[in-house]
């Protein structure tokens, strides 16, 4: 098994030498940031956008970068280059870093890991795609950070309801999914999405851009009493582009075909991807 490279500590590394400190928050308190993009050949895709956001989730976290955005742009693709990955993704984490009580922020240990990934599908998918609400509003929504400790402990419970993912919701308004954002289109034909207390996907702002061609658009708060007389339900984000929801408990249900909005907005989202 090929064992990919790694950057931590500011240098390049196999991944299987990489480590970080026990005593670091990220491992004691669960306190960091990360951020994911894809990556075809030795291009990152929407790598700005990626940037944007990473900074902006390690400020409001109070974590400084060691790097500066020319310099981390230097890194990413000198990642890329080394690895030489098809298809992949890369995962920036910045955790809290060694911390001299356990409690407080230390330096903060910052790294990046590439992966292979398989690439989205070139057609929509038709497979049934089912969400469990589950009431719950994340810490922070506007950052993405490393705390998905609901979304994992809810897993065998979405197995159970033979769902595929969950939807969190709050005092019956519409949040996001743990790694998607939401959208609705309604009877008249209008694009909804949550406009706060959830993490703006890239993904997510794409598709507003592009729906503005062939649509109205919104985003607004979004009541789960709207899913009853909602067209389409759909998810997004940057590994899956757009995924049409067949079914939400039972509040929800349709069938989609070429001629369904999420069919054509995925054919736009994809062809804004430069390769």
């Amino acid at each position: 098994m090929i064992d990919p490279i790694c950057f931590i500590h500011d240098q390049f590394l196999p991944l299987s030498q990489a480590n970080v400190p026990v005593s670091d928050l990220g491992l004691q308190r669960g306190y960091g940031v990360f951020d994911f993009f894809r990556v075809k050949g030795n291009s990152a895709l929407f790598l700005d956008a990626h940037l944007d956001r990473f900074y902006h989730s390690a400020e409001y976290m109070h974590l400084p970068i060691p790097l500066e955005r020319a310099q981390l742009k230097e890194k990413i693709q000198e990642l890329i280059n080394r690895n030489r990955f098809s298809d992949s993704g890369v995962r920036m984490t910045l955790t809290g870093g060694a911390s001299p009580d356990g409690y407080q922020p230390g330096i903060p240990h910052f790294m990046m890991v590439q992966q292979a990934i398989v690439p989205p599908p070139d057609r929509i998918s038709d497979a049934p795609y089912v969400l469990m609400c589950y009431e719950h509003q994340r810490q922070l929504p506007m950052v993405k950070s490393t705390d998905y400790l609901m979304a994992v402990w809810l897993q065998p419970r979405v197995r159970e309801a033979g769902a595929q993912d969950v939807l969190y919701t709050s005092q019956g308004w519409i949040r996001e999914c743990p790694r998607s954002n939401i959208f609705l289109v309604t009877a008249s034909g209008t694009l909804v999405t949550p406009a706060s207390h959830m993490l703006k996907g890239i993904t997510r702002a794409n598709i507003l851009q592009a729906a503005q061609t062939i649509m109205p658009v919104e985003e607004r708060d979004l009541h789960i009493d709207e899913l009853a007389t909602a067209r389409e339900v759909f998810v997004s984000s940057t590994t899956k582009r757009i995924i049409p929801v067949t079914k939400i408990d039972q509040s929800f249900t349709a069938t989609y075909n070429s001629e369904s909005y999420c069919t054509r907005l995925f054919e736009l989202l994809r062809s804004a991807e430069p390769w």
